[in-house]
């Protein structure tokens, strides 16, 4: 009995000496680590053997147990959750949320084939000072095959203080700093403007087919392209003078100088062009091609108006030859106003049917026969006024409200070929256009689909075209015409030539029809034109493409495709898009063939009839027809462009703005009443066709004395009056010049 006592003590002293060695192990290791604390946890038995220790911040060691009221052994359990009772005030923290079970928690870690688990959380030391703990959990298996866990806990307040400051260094570089130029990005060129608060210019900057540089250099080009253009901004602005600048994205960057002087800005302007032209050199790249845009700031004006205004005058810097800056002015201000109230209504006008389709017939050359037509959208006014397209569709398009009008024209040519079909009519194929948001929409294929099924025409009369911008390298598109396909539409590509396409890429986009744009056309006569024409459409017929050549409106041009195979012809030379009653009128091959061809022929051999009476040398000519406001035709078309930057359709509005901006003022009042379109058809109905009007204009800022004849008349099996005006002046042409 003794014995077994003795053994028991023996044994219970054993544990003593373990326990004391431990203890003493604990504590050295306390003092040479950098943890706060650490101890040993058998976590199958949810226990803790040994005593350990906190350090403070005066470097002392208090006994844990002894700090929070218990002591060892005890449940590991336990003591985590009196742990967490006393030094961590805040339990709501994410990292303490599975305390309650952190015991599973480690024994699944384990499982799992893990070592280690860290919590992080916020608590404070034994003197209350707030601390942020990291709490690290390193697991192993005794020689018994039970879950172990060296429990470390180090005092990270200062670390997580550093980590916190690099943390909101990084975020405010990601917010602040643009990742290609490592300049400023536009949420900082904001903020550095309203701190300055100084007025000046905002001007916005981008680089004409940019796209190009990285089609054919690859985007890492582009990107080092952006990044020279940023470093060339560096060189020419002024930043220790209030310049600022910033990029967008993609080409664009944003710039502002504190000042309003033309001068100063066009001379800064022209030098960072020469800087892009050195860059094209540098890099081995295509010429950068700048465009600037210039708008007025200051502390009341919202930045985003400002830069929105710059861009407007940038696109008209665009359309002008030889030019590369536009400021922005009193009649983009107008025009802005005039986009507003096109914006504001466009849904009141779908609900009125303000929208109506007009069509333009198409032709093969070989027969003159009638083989389609393209759908085309008209905004008509109550009040009969006509918005032109070229003025809504790009504004819609903007601002992504095209898809509801494409949609909306769509159902309307679906109604029509049913309406010509129940009455007997010929049916030919109605193309109708489908915009990039259209394109891009998803479901567009079934959702088009399902309006011929319930309206009850045939997918097959209804192509759809694809401009030639929105179709290439785009392997999204693809797919959708394969859609388009399956669901028995024909597909054709519009606007052929005007962009960067290639005759390859038809093959994989499997097109029905190539239209070639007017553009190319053009070239018809001279040889380098025609070879090109004669190339592309020796290829597409090889590719089992079929072609169509747009905007054809000389017997020359129709004789030259006759003789080059292209399949079909649509252009003013046989018809100019008409409205639907007109063309329901001539739905019947000869018909159309006959009426439309001798409109034309009557009208060139009129005009030329009256110009062999009434010869003179004219700056410029314009045919018109007064019934429907519309300017059909005219000469000198770039130079009228260049110098008026007008390009409406309507001959109302054409004279109107002429006469705002180019007529003298003691010359207006004649020649609006001259130039009405009221007047004129009162004119005419009163037999009087040829009157002359002796006029005042401006050209380069001073009065220039200018003539112009109107001679009125009708083309047969027409209720249409036409208006022939020629335009000339009576100074010597050599002063005008001067």
């Amino acid at each position: 009995m003794s014995t077994t006592q003795d053994i028991e003590r023996g044994s219970e002293s054993l544990k003593q000496l373990r326990r004391a060695l431990f203890y003493e192990s604990q504590f050295r290791n306390a003092i040479l680590s950098d943890a706060v604390s650490f101890y040993d946890a058998n976590i199958t038995k949810d226990s803790i053997e040994n005593e350990f220790f906190f350090r403070d911040e005066e470097n002392d060691f208090i006994s844990i147990p002894d700090f929070i009221g218990f002591s060892t052994p005890c449940k590991f359990s336990d003591f985590i959750e009196r742990w967490c009772y006393a030094m961590v005030p805040d339990m709501s923290q994410k990292a303490l949320r599975d305390i309650p079970n952190l015991r599973q928690t480690l024994l699944k870690v384990f499982e799992e084939g893990k070592r280690e688990y860290v919590l992080n959380y916020w608590g404070e030391s034994v003197s209350g000072k707030k601390v942020y703990f990291n709490h690290q959990f390193l697991l192993t298996k005794n020689e018994l095959d039970e879950v172990c866990a060296l429990s470390i806990i180090k005092d990270y307040t200062q670390m997580h203080a550093i980590d916190d400051e690099y943390m909101h260094s990084e975020l405010e570089l990601l917010a602040y700093q643009d990742p290609i130029t490592q300049g400023y990005n536009y949420i900082k060129f904001k903020e550095k403007l309203k701190e300055d608060g100084r007025p000046g210019s905002i001007i916005c900057l981008d680089i004409h087919s940019f796209k190009i540089i990285n089609s054919i250099c690859g985007v890492s080009k582009g990107d080092e392209v952006i990044k020279n253009i940023w470093d060339a901004l560096l060189i020419s602005l002024d930043m220790d003078k209030g310049d600022l600048a910033a990029h967008i994205n993609a080409d664009h960057f944003i710039i502002f100088l504190p000042t309003t002087d033309k001068d100063v800005i066009v001379h800064k302007l022209k030098n960072l062009s020469l800087s892009l032209i050195v860059i094209s050199v540098d890099l081995d790249i295509p010429q950068l091609q700048p465009y600037f845009g210039v708008s007025r700031w200051d502390a009341g004006k919202k930045i985003e108006m400002a830069y929105s205004e710059a861009i407007t005058a940038k696109h008209n810097a665009k359309q002008q030859q030889n030019v590369d800056y536009a400021f922005f002015d009193e009649e983009d201000t107008n025009r802005l106003i005039r986009e507003k109230e096109m914006l504001d209504s466009f849904e009141e006008a779908l609900a009125r049917k303000e929208f109506k389709v007009w069509f333009q017939p198409k032709f093969t050359p070989k027969t003159k026969r009638l083989v389609g037509a393209e759908a085309l959208v008209r905004w008509v006014k109550p009040d009969g006024t006509m918005i032109s397209p070229g003025e809504f569709i790009p504004l819609f398009e903007r601002n992504n409200i095209i898809r509801k009008l494409d949609e909306y024209i769509f159902r309307n040519v679906c109604y029509y070929q049913k309406k010509w079909a129940e009455s007997g009519k010929t049916i030919v194929p109605v193309s109708v256009n489908l915009s990039r948001a259209s394109l891009y929409y998803k479901g567009v294929t079934e959702e088009y689909k399902r309006i011929t099924e319930i309206i009850g025409v045939d997918s097959r009369m209804l192509p759809i075209e694809i401009t030639e911008s929105a179709a290439i390298t785009n392997d999204a598109v693809k797919k959708i015409i394969d859609d388009f396909h399956r669901l028995g539409f024909s597909l054709q590509m519009d606007d052929f030539g005007s962009g960067y396409s290639s005759l390859a890429s038809l093959n994989l986009l499997h097109f029905d029809t190539l239209k070639l744009d007017k553009s190319l056309i053009d070239f018809i006569g001279e040889f380098g034109g025609n070879r090109l024409i004669e190339h592309t459409i020796s290829l597409a017929k090889e590719l089992g493409i079929n072609i169509t050549a747009e905007g054809v409106e000389t017997e020359t041009q129709v004789k030259f495709l006759k003789n080059i195979g292209c399949d079909n012809i649509q252009g003013f030379f046989y018809s100019k898009p008409v409205p639907s009653e007109d063309f329901e009128k001539v739905l019947d091959s000869s018909v159309v063939k006959e009426n439309l061809k001798t409109r034309n022929d009557f009208v060139e051999e009129h005009i030329y009839t009256f110009n062999q009476n009434y010869y003179k040398p004219a700056l410029y000519t314009f045919i018109v027809n007064l019934t429907k406001d519309l300017i059909v035709n005219h000469t000198e078309q770039e130079n009228w462009k260049n110098e008026t930057n007008i390009l409406t359709k309507s001959y109302s509005q054409a004279v109107s703005q002429v006469t705002e901006r180019f007529i003298s003022k003691k010359s207006v009042s004649a020649f609006k009443k001259f130039m009405d379109r009221d007047n004129n058809l009162k004119s005419f109905f009163g037999t009087q066709e040829t009157k002359i009007l002796d006029f005042q204009r401006f050209f380069d800022g001073r009065d220039v004395d200018m003539r112009i004849m109107s001679h009125l008349f009708k083309v047969p099996n027409s209720d249409d009056v036409w208006l022939y005006i020629k335009v000339f002046c009576t100074e010597p042409l050599k002063l005008i010049k001067n």
